[in-house]
């Protein structure tokens, strides 16, 4: 071992003075400052690892001191035969790892190629490079390609038959690689490949990452086919449980080589906590500070925010501010991606716009960029000295992420912004609880029914993956059964059967209907759901404005919103819901929000949707399916210093309406209706409070739930509401507070409240907070502390309690359903509001069917025409539909079934 210190030059102060004198001058206030210290390497011989003279000679051009501790144990672990994660700091030399051990692999089995998996195209990019200079530095003639979502078709063949290294993002493998996977080329390719490398494992989370975790289950299915075995690497920042994380994620074991060996060195680091001034609001502090920044050229910064919507705000004030007003239009009419020197970035942007940005971060001619987590990730920004933190990071894995892409090549600084939120709050309270928070928590749930049916549809459908290289291996397949030698999450392989036999459940056969023929590119892996994509024409000119999710819709491009894209402004004019298509043109930087009604929760407390349910003295809590429904009435519409109210519907009888100029939309309100799962906490201490005191306790309890448990704030969501049916110890109209999970479907992530541990801190950090926040009143306080009380006796079991709820079911000749008169939720068609007009038998069909409307559908069109839906594809509302019962050889309906 050898230790050597390069950190003796701090390039003078890691903050220039001058920006300490802006921020004094302008009102801004510091909290607290911590340091994080420099640290000297430490280097270790390799000569013991039994290496090959290629990876010898590549690690002593690359590695000339030695290695870490952490890579020459990896090293160890992998020539070992085990699957290794090195789950170290940013900027510690992971990647070596698998530039050594390609080149071994390379060098024992000389025909093996190697996959590398990075999440992002721009890791992709950058490490393409790097991995043809580590072969060139180990004496090998080997190539590299990458094939990503910008590769041409007609080119990826050609790049996986030439190429020893492939580096591919997992959307590319979802929608191609597998897509195509009888391809001979492709099968060659699997084949031969020896090692699997996935790199930043850590961002394969929620959505993505449970979605990935099927992916790479996919793809080890179509190999072991093949007869291929591979080996795996994985990086990692350090989270919670990662051997856990990397079971779920790839289905196999890993060694985790942490921290504890991570002997690489790191710049200083100094770390202040700041308020904002109290006369400005939050945004105008900021677009001042940055454009400050800006204007000094002081810094390289990088600013982390947690809204699309605040990106695009913040670099559209500053390129304003940089602008005079005259010359704005002229400006952004060119090529303002090129011009402008502070940049949004965020997820949903078109690949070219994408690639701009990055290219002008990795060239350094950005003076800044404002960013969501979207950043978080292991791309290597040269130049940055500064970054900006506005608000403190949900958890200690993300804090550490985003200090380090600062200071990488010298000393740097980050500033911590107070946003006002009750989390940073608390932090700020106790700074040095930013260093305690707890490391990310894997946000992965493979058994959400939605996720499994769009994989089981691209694997076992018949044509799909499974079938399509049996053929092409001249393997008989039968079309009834389905087999599989991986180790599948529980449920998955049932649901391929019945997929195989055309025995789906109704809940799931729109996304079968959605999917055709090709749900490997319907359905994306970063969602559970199909993106609404973002159009803007102009004449004859069209071009496209990156995509959103439901929910990103309902908060940026709802009906009449001017959504920004790259600092851009456009009025969103229609929404094709059913489409997933949004048309905007042309506006002036005006900016719009919603006006949300208060989110409508449906708990679904029959026995057999209820998953956990616990009681402590007089608080009951239940885990079970819900309803939600989110809806907007309108928008607050600002431009400049005034500001205006604008409601639905957008027609010609509306007079605020008739600003927005050619903006139509013809219902009372915009909804979505989608199902979870949640977790209901009943007691009678809410039936006293207010409505806002209730949604007050609601977000308090969020809050705390977030701070004792790390979730991104995308992933759960909070709300308060009444009971509308008595079930079992519930009564109708008690009031309720519930944390759910926003992903459709559900990742049962808000099921961690129910544990005892968990269920206790968080009630208890929901008291800490209390005291602190001027807005809850004593009303609040005192059903505060009656809960708290509760959980201070035993915490039992309540399931038993729901199990005669709901007695009433239906017989062979009375069949449930919704009465006419009612309203359910069509399945089939974005779980729109169905009114229910009759109940009857179809012969057509053979069966059961509702006639009614959409409430979409109004207007001397929609009078002579009947909506027929199959009985089984509307669900009830509970507490709204009005349930009964239909006799099968009457054809009557009534309320009661004479034989329940």
């Amino acid at each position: 071992m050898s230790g050597n210190c390069d950190n003796s030059s701090h390039e003078g102060n890691a903050i220039p003075l001058e920006l300490d004198e802006f921020l004094a001058r302008n009102g801004w206030r510091v909290v607290s400052v911590h340091e994080r210290p420099a640290r000297c390497a430490e280097y270790y011989d390799f000569d013991d690892l039994g290496l090959s003279d290629a990876a010898k000679s590549m690690l002593q051009n690359l590695a000339p001191k030695g290695l870490y501790l952490h890579q020459k144990k990896a090293l160890q672990a992998l020539l070992s035969g085990k699957n290794v994660c090195l789950s170290t700091g940013t900027a510690s030399g992971k990647s070596l790892v698998f530039y050594a051990m390609a080149v071994e692999t390379f060098m024992k089995t000389p025909n093996s190629k190697v996959l590398a998996i990075y999440p992002l195209k721009a890791l992709g990019r950058e490490q393409e490079e790097r991995w043809r200079n580590a072969l060139w530095e180990a004496g090998l003639s080997a190539r590299v390609g990458r094939i990503d979502g910008q590769t041409p078709l007609k080119e990826r063949i050609a790049i996986l038959r030439r190429s020893r290294v492939v580096t591919m993002t997992p959307d590319v493998m979802h929608a191609w690689l597998l897509y195509n996977v009888g391809d001979k080329a492709i099968i060659s390719f699997m084949k031969d490949i020896a090692l699997i490398i996935i790199d930043e494992v850590h961002n394969y989370t929620g959505v993505f990452g449970s979605n990935s975790a099927f992916l790479f289950r996919r793809v080890r299915h179509a190999m072991s086919l093949i007869g291929t075995y591979p080996r795996y690497i994985a990086a990692s920042a350090t989270i919670a449980n990662p051997e856990q994380h990397l079971k779920q994620l790839v289905g196999e074991n890993f060694t985790i080589i942490g921290n504890d060996a991570d002997s690489s060195p790191r710049k200083r680091i100094q770390i202040k906590l700041i308020e904002p001034p109290d006369q400005k609001d939050l945004l105008t502090s900021l677009s001042e500070l940055i454009e400050f920044l800006a204007r000094s050229g002081t810094h390289k910064f990088i600013a982390f925010v947690d809204s699309r919507k605040q990106t695009e705000y913040i670099a559209s004030i500053v390129s304003r501010l940089q602008i005079k007003e005259e010359e704005i239009e002229e400006f952004l009419s060119g090529d303002h991606l090129q011009r402008l020197n502070v940049l949004p970035y965020r997820a949903g942007y078109e690949e070219d716009d994408r690639d701009a940005i990055q290219n002008r971060l990795n060239q350094g001619t950005l003076t800044g960029i404002v960013s969501t987590s979207a950043l978080e990730l292991g791309i290597d920004i040269p130049f940055l000295t500064l970054g900006i933190l506005v608000g403190v990071p949900r958890s200690s894995t993300s804090l550490h992420q985003r200090i380090g892409r600062i200071g990488r090549h010298k000393d740097g600084q980050v500033l911590v912004i107070n946003n006002g939120d009750i989390f940073t709050e608390t932090i700020f309270r106790e700074p040095k609880r930013i260093f305690k928070m707890p490391l990310s928590e894997s946000a992965l749930y493979l058994e959400n029914p939605r996720i499994q049916y769009i994989h089981a549809l691209c694997l076992a459908r018949h044509g799909g993956e499974h079938d399509t290289i049996c053929n092409a291996l001249g393997m008989e397949t039968l079309p009834s059964t389905f087999f599989s030698p991986v180790d599948w999450p529980t449920g998955f392989l049932q649901l391929c059967e019945s997929e195989r036999v055309g025995i789906v459940p109704p809940e799931l056969q729109h996304i079968k209907e959605q999917a055709g023929a090709d749900p490997n590119h319907v359905y994306p892996l970063r969602d559970v759901d199909i993106q609404f994509k973002v159009q803007f024409r102009e004449g004859p000119y069209q071009k496209s404005l990156g995509s959103l999710s439901y929910s990103q819709l309902m908060r940026e491009a709802y009906p009449g919103a001017v959504y920004y894209y790259t600092t851009k402004p456009y009025r969103v004019y229609r929404v094709r819901t059913y489409d997933r298509v949004v048309e905007t043109r042309k506006e002036r930087k005006y900016t719009t929000k919603p006006h949300l009604l208060p989110v409508m929760i449906f708990p679904n407390m029959k026995d057999d949707n209820i998953f956990a349910a616990v009681v402590a003295g007089d608080l009951l809590v239940v885990e079970c399916n819900v309803q939600v429904r989110e809806t907007i009435i309108g928008f607050k519409e600002k431009r400049g210093r005034k500001e205006f109210s604008v409601r639905y519907p957008l027609n010609d009888f509306n007079v605020e309406a008739k600003r927005l100029s050619g903006v139509f939309y013809d219902r009372p309100q915009f909804s979505r209706n989608f199902f979870t799962t949640g977790v209901i906490f009943t007691h009678p201490s809410l039936n006293n409070l207010k409505s806002d005191e209730v949604t007050t306790l609601a977000n308090l309890l969020f809050e705390a739930f977030l701070i004792t448990v790390p979730f991104e704030r995308r992933d759960v969501s909070f709300a308060s509401d009444r009971h509308r049916i008595s079930a079992g110890p519930v009564n109708k109209g008690d009031r309720f507070l519930c944390i759910y999970d926003q992903t459709y479907g559900s990742l049962r992530l808000s099921s961690r409240v129910l544990e005892k541990s968990v269920l206790r801190k968080t009630w208890e950090m929901v008291a800490e907070i209390a005291e602190h926040e001027v807005n809850v009143t004593t009303g609040v306080k005192d059903s505060i502390q009656r809960i708290l009380s509760c959980l201070a006796h035993p915490i039992r079991s309540a399931c038993a309690l729901f199990k005669a709820a709901n007695h009433r079911g239906q017989t062979d000749r009375f069949i449930r359903v919704i009465l006419p008169g009612s309203k359910g939720l069509n399945t089939r068609r974005d779980n729109e509001e169905f009114l229910i007009q009759k109940v009857f038998f179809n012969p057509r069909v053979g069966k059961v069917v509702y006639k009614g409307r959409h409430v979409s559908q109004v207007g001397p069109e929609w009078e002579s025409a009947d909506v027929i839906v199959p009985i089984e594809f509307v669900v009830e509302i509970p507490g709204e539909s009005k349930i009964g019962f239909y006799d099968t050889e009457t054809g009557e309906c009534s309320e009661d079934c004479p034989r329940c």
